[in-house]
Formats: C-alpha cells, sequence, structure tokens
C-alpha cells in the first residue's frame, strides 16, 4: 500500500494554490485588463424572431376597438347638432311667414236646396254657401284641421249650422270651398225668410255667416305654426232661391 504524503503541520490539503509562474502571470492580468471592453455578439438571421408579445396583441385589439367608436360617436352627435340648427332655421323662418299666411275669404255663392216632401213648413232646407278662399303666401301651406264649424243665423236667430270641412291650400293658391249648412224644418224659419225660400218676396235680406276653423302651416315637410282662424261675413242678399243675389258683404277676421 501506498503511502500518503502529509504536510508539515500534519494537515491534508485535497486541493493546492500552485503559483503561477511570471509569463502565466502576465497572461492572467491581461485578461483582467479587458473586462470592461464591448463585445458584439452576432445572432443567425433565423433565429430573430418578430412575433410581438402578447401583452401587445392585446393592447393593439382594445386600440382598434375604441377608436372607431369614438369617430363614429363624434359624427352622430355632429350629424343630430346640424340637423337640429336646420330645423331651428326653417322653423324661425316659418314663425315668420306664417304670421302673414292668413287666408283671405269671400262668398262666392248662395244657393237653398228644400228637402223632403208634403207641406213647405215641414221641409228641411240646406244653405249652401261657396267660400272663395286665396292664399297670398308663395311659402307656406295651408291646412285646413278637423273641427271646425259653421253657423248661419237672421237677426241673431240660428238658421242652419255644419262642419267646416278639412282641407289643403297650396301656397299662391285660390281654392273654392262649400258650406252645406242644414236648418230645421220651416216652421222655425223666420216668414221672411220662408218668402224669400218661395219666391213670392224680393225683399233683401241680411245674413250672418261665422266660422271658426284651426289652421296649420307647413313649409315645405316641416309644420311650423298653427292657430285658429274666425270670420265673420255680414251678408246681403236678395231672394234666397236658385238664382239668390249678392249683393254686399263684410268680412271680419280674427285668429287665436
Amino acid at each position: 500500500m501506498e503511502g500518503r504524503e502529509y504536510s508539515s503541520t500534519g494537515d491534508v490539503h485535497s486541493n493546492h494554490y500552485i503559483k503561477p509562474n511570471s509569463d502565466e502571470e502576465d497572461e492572467y492580468e491581461d485578461l483582467l485588463d479587458t473586462r470592461d471592453e464591448t463585445y458584439v455578439i452576432q445572432v443567425p438571421k433565423d433565429q430573430i424572431y418578430r412575433v410581438p408579445p402578447p401583452e401587445n396583441a392585446i393592447f393593439a385589439e382594445q386600440r382598434r376597438a375604441v377608436v372607431p367608436k369614438r369617430k363614429t360617436t363624434n359624427c352622430l352627435l355632429l350629424s343630430i347638432l346640424a340637423l337640429s340648427l336646420i330645423i331651428i332655421l326653417i322653423t324661425t323662418i316659418g314663425l315668420t311667414i306664417a304670421d302673414k299666411a292668413d287666408p283671405t275669404f269671400r262668398v262666392h255663392r248662395i244657393h237653398v236646396t228644400t228637402k223632403g216632401k208634403g207641406k213647405s213648413n215641414d221641409k228641411q232646407h240646406e244653405f249652401d254657401f261657396t267660400l272663395r278662399s286665396k292664399n297670398t303666401n308663395n311659402r307656406a301651406v295651408i291646412m285646413f284641421q278637423n273641427g271646425g264649424k259653421a253657423s248661419l243665423s237672421f237677426n241673431e236667430k240660428p238658421l242652419a249650422k255644419c262642419r267646416f270641412p278639412t282641407s289643403k291650400q297650396d301656397t299662391d293658391s285660390l281654392e273654392y270651398i262649400t258650406l252645406k249648412l242644414v236648418g230645421g224644418s220651416g216652421k222655425t224659419l223666420p216668414k221672411v225668410i220662408r218668402k224669400n225660400i218661395n219666391g213670392t218676396s224680393n225683399t233683401p235680406i241680411k245674413l250672418l255667416l261665422g266660422f271658426n276653423v284651426p289652421l296649420s302651416f307647413k313649409v315645405g315637410v316641416f309644420p311650423v305654426k298653427s292657430k285658429s282662424l274666425s270670420i265673420v261675413c255680414n251678408v246681403k242678399v236678395k231672394r234666397l232661391t236658385n238664382r239668390a243675389r249678392i249683393l254686399t258683404q263684410d268680412c271680419d277676421y280674427s285668429t287665436s
């Protein structure tokens, strides 16, 4: 069995420090002096990956989802604002126009029809008044709305009544509207009226025709104003027959 070497102190050393010689020491110092130098490492092109990390992809998706929505919202708001300004402008102009757009009326013709059989006192009478309505405005259309009423009286005594017909009158136009006012039997008519209807008297009589009708005005497709028109016409007539003749008339207007 081979013998073991022991140090002079008697300790066993598994590793021994060997002092390098002078050449090796110089080479070691040279290596220490190069620790601050810059090294360039070349990586093969086939090992360069250009795929972004997952968090970048999530961020990009969020940006794509938010930006178009913001642009769409802004465009919608601008469109609503522009439309509102146009409506306000048209309404303002329309209100100014509608204030001067009330139609004018004239009684064009009167025709009395007697209905029923038997004695004249039991027959019913229909007073047909044809009105000439003129719209002098060249921008506003007039709409005669539902709910209008008309009445005919003599010396404050009611003779007949009816509803004012609904209709539409275009700009700068002339229209004819017929009011079919139906009265009671001949027994309720004043004597002078009955004689005029029968043709036994040609004495001129004064009738009072009044009507109230709601109006609305439109400029293009936009309704711009509504009002209620009341008219009272004093009409002097000779003969209430097929040959009735209008002698004079005077109409008063009021609106609300």
